[in-house]
Parts: C-alpha cells; structure tokens; sequence
C-alpha cells in the first residue's frame, strides 16, 4: 500500500471515530434531557403541588376574612394585621434549622412529615373561637411551614445543573399564583356549603388543611432525597445525571454541611443582595394572596365577588412568572430580567395611588401581581444559580426564604383597616419596595461583575490541594463563575 492510499485510510479511520463520538455524544445527549424531563413530572410536579397548597392555605386567611372571620372572632383595629404577620417569628427563627434537618433526614421524610403538621394546623384553625386561638395556631403554623420552600430549593439545586435552576425555580414559584387563581374560587363554592356546625369560615380552613395533610401522605410516597435513589430514573440516566451535575460540582446529597463555611457564607455580602430581591418581591406577592380580595371589596363588590375576582391578578401572575424562565435568555442576564419585573411594581403602584377608579385599581393589581411574581422566580434562581455546594446551597435557600419571610411580615400591616379604602399607604410600600429591588439587585450586579473579573486576572492555585479541599471550595473554585 503506498503512502497516499495509507494516509487516506487514517483520515477515513479518524473521520468515522468523529462520527461514533458525535453520534454517541448526541445519544447521551437526549438521554439526558429525557432523564430531567422525567425529574419535572416527579419531583419537581410534587413540590409544585405542594407550593400550590401552601399558597391557598396562606391566602385563605383573607380569604376568611371576607367570608367573616373577624366579626366571628370579636377582632377589631388591628387585630387581623397582628395575627396575619403573627406566623413569621416562628417562620423566620425555624427556617435555618428546618433546612439542616433537611439535609439530616432526607427530603421525604422531612418535606412529608411538615406538610402533614401545616395541614393539621390549619384544619385546626377551624375551631378557633378568638384572636388568642388564632395567634397561637399561627405561630405553629410558622414553625411548621418555615422548612418548605427552602428545602424545595435545595432540592433543585441538587437535582438540577445550575443553568437549569432559574428555570425550574421559577416553575416552583408559579405555584403561588395558582394557588391565588383556584383559592379564591374554591373559597367562593366553600361558602356555598350550609351546614350550622361549620360558619363558611371555618370551612375553607377545614377543608383546605384536610387537602394539605393528605398531600403530605403523597409526597412521602412519591418524594426522593437525590437522583442517586429516584424511582423514575434508570441506572443509565442516573450516571448520567450524576457525570452532568459533577461539572458544576455539585455533590449530588452526599456530602455534609461544612459549619465553617457556613459562618463564611453569612458573611458575604452577595447572598443577602440577592436574597432581598425576594424580600421586594414579596410586598407585591402578599398584597396578592392575603389583601386582594379585602381590596377588590372594599371597592364595593359582594364577598362571593371579591373572592372570585382574585384569580384575576392571579392569573397575570401565573403568566409572569411562567414567562420570567425565558427573560434571563431574553434581556441577557438576571440584573435586567430583575429590573423589567420591577419596573411593572413602580407602574402598578402609581396607578393604585393614582386613581379611584374600580376598573383601572383591578388592572393595577393585575399588574402588580405580573412583576411581583416575574421576581419572585428572577431573586431565587438568581441566587440559587450562583451556589457552589450544599453548604452555600443550605444556607443561601435559608436565607433566601428568611428575607421573603420578612417581606411578608411587613405586609402584614401595611393594608390597615383605618386606611379603607384607598389604601394609599399600602400601595405607597409596595412602591418603596419596587425601587429598594432595583438598587438591592443593581449591587449584586456590581458584586459579581467585580468576583468574576478577579477569578479571571488572579485565580487561587489549587495543585497543592486534595480532592476533599478543592470539593470545599464550593463558590472560591477558580472554575466557578457567578451568573449574571
């Protein structure tokens, strides 16, 4: 064979080599996409559901206020504010250690086992003949709830690569505004029920508490901790999964909390930045689920009205944050995405206070509803897109939820009864926190542009470092970049 035929053997050697990897790299490839396909309908489908019901079980408060919770229960003045914001002491002190526990127990033995006490608690509200009773079953019910939504993020950050966790955080989220789309009328057919055991109230707390302990039966059932133990996923896409979430150094589960970076994750500046779009975010959110359907009555509608006409803001923020997914994709980055979402809360705002007229309120709430939950998605997966192990996963999940839980105790008493019914300052906060949200996430923007430059002209030398310690360097790794 001479030298030209021999060459031209190798080339066509080399050629179908490329074309076996191509072809096995492009197999691996739609294998792997089916295997998150199927992650969604399990896993992520549970904790939607169960976000679902923790919506309307937050809601159904004002819900039961409309239907006459506070005449039944002898609160004046303030009286409904306190026992509204009364949850999040208890919601704020139990979240850092409800997540711990989380990563101690496994996330169905955990996730199932608060589900179930949330469920009870509430059903227990149904009972209640005071304000005393109803603080008390409030403070529980804090406790009880504080490790949901964390420990739901934890989840994705471990099941999910990080280009893929705004995306899926933003699909949790949008369990919010369906539960303010079907609450209100499932609210509206509770009232419909005559039975003189049961005042209307106490029925949506009933039944809606006895829907959330059953759920938590069906969690423990269907839930898993991590890939590595999913009952949907084959052995082959497991391995897949996990050679795909090793790339991002993502531990899959296994590896435990480091305390000392966790006292080192606290101190950094970048968590609390981005944490705190949610806090904003949460002025909008709350005014949605505990106070739309008080507003949309005081404007003069029936109660069964007021109820039904909540799954119109509902509605707009379902699609908000359902389209919120796209926007990093769309404007370039999370910084943009988070200031478009903003900038519908300053619009929203202006109007509410601008006006009295009915039609026009109802669209600004619509609007509000729109950017309050396009940011709810944009803050958590923004944040949870830049952790670079379970210790700064668990703590950033932690935190994230805390400074929502602080947006929602500030709501609490921002719609007071004496300032019915325009409720100018109310929506006057609301727009304190759009613009708050736009310099809390201008200053993350700032800090990451910073961090990322500073990796590239001076990474940290890591050859002298074992397997274990370069794992621990979680964010530090000179391989990690910060998403914008």
């Amino acid at each position: 064979m001479s030298d030209t035929d021999l060459k031209k053997a190798e080339s066509q050697i080399i050629k179908d080599e490329q074309q076996n990897n191509n072809a096995c790299g492009g197999d691996s490839s739609r294998k792997l996409r089916w295997a998150f396909r199927k992650i969604d309908a399990s896993l992520l489908l549970i904790i939607f559901f169960s976000n679902v019901l923790n919506s309307m079980d937050r809601a159904n408060l004002g819900l039961s206020k409309v239907a006459g919770l506070e005449n039944d229960t002898g609160m004046t003045g303030s009286d409904f504010n306190v026992v509204a914001s009364i949850m999040y002491p208890t919601y704020l002190v139990f979240m850092l250690p409800s997540n711990l526990a989380l990563r101690k127990f496994g996330a169905r033995f955990w996730l199932s086992l608060i589900t179930v006490i949330w469920g009870l608690i509430n059903m227990c509200m149904a009972f209640a003949k005071n304000r005393t009773d109803l603080i008390l079953c409030r403070l529980f019910l804090g406790a009880a709830e504080s490790g949901a939504t964390p420990g739901a993020l934890m989840l994705i950050t471990l099941w999910y690569p990080r280009e893929m966790v705004t995306s899926r955080v933003a699909l949790f989220y949008s369990a919010f505004p369906v539960g303010a789309v079907i609450g209100g009328p499932i609210a509206s057919g509770i009232m419909k029920i005559t039975n003189p055991k049961f005042a209307k109230w106490e029925w949506i707390f009933f039944i809606e508490g006895l829907l959330t302990a059953g759920f938590g039966l069906v969690m423990f059932a269907l839930l898993s901790d991590y890939p590595e133990r999913s009952w949907v996923l084959k052995r082959s896409e497991k391995d897949l999964i996990k050679q795909r979430m090793d790339k991002d150094q993502v531990d899959g589960g296994y590896r435990r909390v480091n305390n000392k970076k966790l006292l080192r994750h606290a101190r950094d500046p970048l968590v609390y930045a981005q944490a705190l779009i949610l806090f904003c975010a949460n002025f909008g959110v709350n005014t949605i689920l505990t106070f739309a359907a008080i507003i949309v009555s005081k404007m003069g509608f029936s109660p069964g009205a007021s109820q039904a006409m909540q799954a119109a803001p509902g509605i707009c923020g379902f699609i908000g944050i359902i389209i919120s997914r796209y926007y990093p994709k769309w404007f370039g980055n999370h910084y943009r995405s988070s200031l478009f979402c903003s900038a519908w809360l300053v619009i929203a705002s202006v109007i509410l206070m601008a006006t009295t007229n009915n039609g026009a309120r109802i669209f600004a709430l619509c609007l509000l509803s729109f950017g309050a939950f396009g940011n709810v998605a944009m803050g958590p997966g923004w944040l949870m897109s830049n952790v670079g192990g379970p210790t700064r996963s668990a703590f950033a999940g932690a935190m994230n939820v805390i400074c929502g839980g602080l947006g929602g105790l500030c709501t609490s008493y921002i719609y007071r009864n004496k300032d019915a019914p325009r409720y100018m300052f109310g929506h006057g906060m609301n727009l304190f926190a759009a613009l708050l949200c736009i310099i809390t996430a201008t200053a993350a923007h700032l800090i990451i542009r910073h961090r990322n430059k500073a990796k590239e002209e001076k990474p940290i030398n890591i050859s002298s470092l074992s397997d274990d310690e370069i794992i621990d360097l979680e964010n530090d790794h000179p391989d990690f970049r910060y998403v914008r």
